[in-house]
């Protein structure tokens, strides 16, 4: 048997075997952000002599507020900066999967059940590496106005760091460290895909895969530091050091208060452009081929909003806001134009609608300047479980995640698929959509059209997949004259 202990150039860690796939858990990629380092550029791990276990995750960043991740988070701390490693075995050179857990800039942790990677790592004969990083107050809040010590994107710098300690080191778990797919859903596929930028690190990444990204989900300095000031009154904070006095957990345990008192929701917390370390907002920059020569694979659910138009779960975004923001600038004649065009679906129509607007459109503008660049596809993800329906979320923001890692008995996942006796549908979307994506991280090739200019294939996900444009023509000539188009495109960010 392979031996489970790797040697990486800070020591040796020692990990376990589950169902032929060798675990390692709790890596350190960098020493704790604590103190003065609280809103600083990571650092560099600390070294060890002898074996170091490697057979728990490590604690989760501070977070707070409700959360449908709470009740796996156990252990929270400042010094959360690890990562996770699924590996089939290391005698040859397997593609590696990046992955950056979502959670709107505020939760989750890469030790999240519903991230467990033996499926994936077994059944794909690849490497997975999930990482922690971080996030809300902490990760994507700048307060570089106070001072020197305050940077803005930490989470950023993290992700950063952690990519750049894979590249080094992912030979000795099996990896090839020259086939590095960097990819993620919601927030982390921001992430991702806003990593592809950094000079440091884009030549670590070979391919993104962008599952529910917004690529024009960007703030800049001014709006941030807005965001931030905001932030600081809110929690009767008045200067540096009385901000570096306050724990961590409380500084996190408000966060989601904070984000609905400002009717921000899901949106106040974010990558800023801060003209150092994000040059520019993502479509400008693709459009300019800084991205050039990174494949990319750019999804979404058929109705990624719908949950904001349940009473239960409006809290996570405050629709009339989106709506507001959305229309602030448009004419009526627009407006009226783009209502028409979703008449067809009924009573979907404004769950469909709002995801386009929030989602399929920006990644689609996307895809249509990367595409002159590199090699791009898009996907839909319209499969639907009976519970899916009858709650009235249908193919909702994330519901393509357990179709990627096969963990079907945790979180969200358990609820979609409760009334669903008979599993043969379930089991054919997801071996399809986990086979595509394999495909791509392996070889970077995927058996639909690619993405050209304006036209957009998309794969749909159902019992009957197929081929269509992942927006439909009338809706694409509906915006095509909006001022969101033109924001999009010019990389100016929706006002707050």
């Amino acid at each position: 048997m392979e031996s489970i202990i790797a040697e990486t150039k800070y020591g040796a860690v020692k990990g376990e075997c589950r169902d032929g796939v060798y675990i390692w858990r709790g890596i350190p990629y960098a020493a704790a952000p604590e103190g003065e380092n609280r809103f600083r550029a990571p650092l560099p791990p600390n070294s060890w002599e002898g074996v170091r276990n490697a057979v728990e995750f490590g604690p989760s960043c501070p977070q707070g507020g409700r959360s449908r991740r709470r009740s796996v988070i156990r252990d929270m701390s400042e010094d959360c900066l690890s990562l996770n490693i699924w590996s089939p075995g290391k005698s040859t050179k397997k593609p590696v999967f990046f992955y950056i857990h979502g959670g709107t800039f505020i939760e989750g942790a890469g030790s999240d059940a519903e991230y467990e990677g033996t499926k994936l790592a077994g059944n794909g004969d690849i490497i997975l590496v999930t990482v922690n990083y971080r996030m809300g107050v902490l990760g994507f809040m700048d307060f570089s106005f106070l001072g020197e010590d305050f940077l803005p994107n930490c989470g950023l710098r993290d992700l950063a760091l952690a990519l750049r300690w894979v590249y080094e080191n992912i030979e000795a778990f099996g990896g090839d460290k020259d086939n590095i797919t960097v990819g993620g859903q919601s927030a982390g596929a921001s992430c991702a895909v806003t990593l592809t930028m950094f000079d440091d690190v884009r030549p670590y990444i070979k391919r993104v895969i962008m599952m529910s990204g917004v690529p024009t989900l960007l703030f800049t300095r001014e709006e941030s530091q807005k965001i931030a000031k905001m932030y600081l009154k809110y929690m009767d904070i008045d200067n540096a050091e009385s901000l570096k006095a306050v724990s961590a957990m409380s500084l996190a345990s408000r966060q989601s208060e904070f984000a609905g008192h400002t009717r921000l929701g899901a949106a106040a917390f974010g990558i800023c452009v801060d003209g150092e370390l994000v040059k520019q907002f993502l479509i400008p920059a693709a459009s300019e081929g800084k991205m050039s020569g990174i494949s990319m694979l750019f999804g979404t659910t058929r109705e990624e909003m719908s949950f904001a138009l349940k009473k239960s779960l409006a809290h996570i975004v405050d629709i009339e806001t989106v709506r507001k923001a959305g229309n602030a600038a448009e004419s009526d004649e627009v407006k009226m134009q783009i209502y028409k065009t979703y008449e067809r679906y009924g009573k979907r129509g404004e769950a469909i609608m709002f995801s386009d607007f929030s989602f399929r459109l920006p990644a689609m503008w996307f895809a249509e300047v990367q595409s002159k660049y590199a090699d791009t596809w898009m996907y839909r993800f319209d499969y639907e479980t009976i519970g899916m329906r009858i709650t009235d979320l249908h193919a909702f923001h994330s519901c393509d995640v357990p179709f990627l890692f096969g963990n079907f008995k945790t979180g969200l996942a358990k609820y979609m698929v409760i009334l669903s006796p008979v599993k043969i549908g379930i089991q054919k979307v997801y071996h399809e959509f986990q086979g595509d994506l394999f495909a791509f991280i392996k070889t970077g090739e995927l058996p639909w059209e690619k993405c050209k200019g304006k036209d957009a294939p998309a794969k749909c996900y159902t019992l009957r997949s197929h081929v269509e444009q992942a927006v439909p023509d009338d809706v694409k000539e509906a915006y095509e004259a909006t001022e969101y188009r033109r924001r999009s495109f010019s990389g100016n960010s929706i006002e707050l």
